[in-house]
């Protein structure tokens, strides 16, 4: 699925899971899964992380020596 989903396969291979993914709706399901959550991730990464939060992270990696998280 996931050299699918990252452009390595050759022309044959990519018929081929298209192929299969119209016959099996269980791989079907989980491409679009996979799908969405790439999507997910990507947009996630874009969104500004609010001010307060990177305050509160930043005070957690400078915490005292031995202060578990």
């Amino acid at each position: 699925m996931q050299p699918y989903l990252d452009g390595m396969l050759s022309d044959e291979e990519v018929a081929e899971a298209r192929d299969h993914l119209a016959r099996c709706s269980g791989c079907e399901r989980r491409y679009r899964f996979e799908e969405d959550l790439r999507h997910f991730v990507r947009v996630a990464v874009d969104e500004p992380m609010p001010e307060e939060l990177r305050r509160r992270l930043a005070g957690l990696r400078s915490g005292p020596p031995g202060a578990q998280l």
